[in-house]
């Protein structure tokens, strides 16, 4: 399994605007996308560009290339065609090869390519290895289960998404601080006894993976406690040799990318805005202990000032 890497809307425009320049130059007469992971950047492109935009449909299932768009390019168009990722699969392929036979001449920009892309595009970032691209627009692609359909799937995207929850404040109730400080040894006794908080996020909780700030130590009897009350998924703990408390949001955030997960509830604010700003493709939600609040957080430096 591959680790997300993350692309927000504010990425996939500075990727496209970085080769904007260069592409001024070079006598494109339109912009062609392939629908739905080209869209977004082809859009972008065709904007920064004053080109028109035009866009091909691909059937994976018989590789079979079309026009999406009512209108196509002039006879021999110089063409700059954008795809969100040149992946293992053949839907880059089939399009360039469908181009150059109705004998166009064409450049090729994706937003992102790796070591096993079957073409290396003309313009794009090569990602990391052993990382996956990860696109809003098609979150769910990155999770085990989506990848188990061999980019195939027999259901709607969205039905393929990976969920993940906080541990304290969510699946059960926070304990005050100051026991912890009084009486370590107590306070983890009395936590062991806690039952499930008696408001709980409206999913299936029973196999969501647990992702939680406690300490590595602490997992026999945090593993004892989940197993008793039928929560039965994945458990991530904190390692304190690699993150020490104040550095829990990044560690969840690392660990929602490393395993994938496309949804994830924390019930620390400051640590849910934390978390979101550092996976920002994932959708993170604050749970105030009866609601779900979804948030996006991006650095805003300068701050604006009145």
């Amino acid at each position: 399994m591959r680790i997300a890497f993350p692309y927000d809307y504010g990425r996939v425009e500075a990727e496209v605007m970085a080769y904007v320049p260069a592409w001024r130059g070079m006598g494109f007469d339109a912009v062609v996308a392939i629908a739905r992971g080209g869209l977004m950047p082809g859009c972008m492109a065709a904007s920064a560009l004053s080109l028109p935009l035009y866009a091909l449909s691909y059937a994976r299932s018989g590789r079979k290339v079309g026009w999406f768009t009512a209108e196509r390019p002039k006879p021999g168009a110089r063409l700059l065609l954008v795809e969100d990722v040149a992946g293992r699969g053949t839907t880059l392929l089939d399009c360039r090869d469908y181009l150059l036979a109705q004998g166009h001449e064409l450049r090729i920009f994706t937003l992102a390519h790796d070591e096993q892309s079957r073409i290396v595009p003309d313009f794009g970032l090569r990602v990391p290895p052993g990382y996956g691209a990860h696109f809003p627009w098609e979150r769910e692609s990155v999770t085990p289960a989506f990848a188990a359909t061999g980019n195939m799937p027999a259901r709607p995207e969205h039905e393929y998404a990976s969920w993940a929850v906080d541990l304290d404040g969510i699946l059960v109730p926070d304990l005050p601080v100051r026991l912890y400080e009084q009486d370590l040894g107590l306070a983890l006794s009395l936590r062991d006894l806690l039952a499930p908080s008696s408001v709980l996020p409206p999913l299936n909780l029973a196999h969501a993976a647990v992702i939680t700030g406690r300490p590595e130590q602490d997992r026999q009897r945090t593993r004892a406690w989940l197993d008793r009350h039928g929560f039965g998924g994945a458990l991530l703990m904190r390692d304190p040799a690699r993150y020490a408390t104040t550095d829990t949001a990044r560690f969840k955030a690392e660990s929602i990318l490393a395993h994938c997960h496309t949804h994830f509830i924390e019930s620390d604010a400051a640590q849910a805005a934390q978390i979101a700003r550092l996976a920002p493709v994932t959708r993170v939600f604050w749970w105030d202990g009866a609601r779900a609040l979804a948030l996006q957080a991006r650095l805003a430096e300068p701050l604006a000032r009145a």
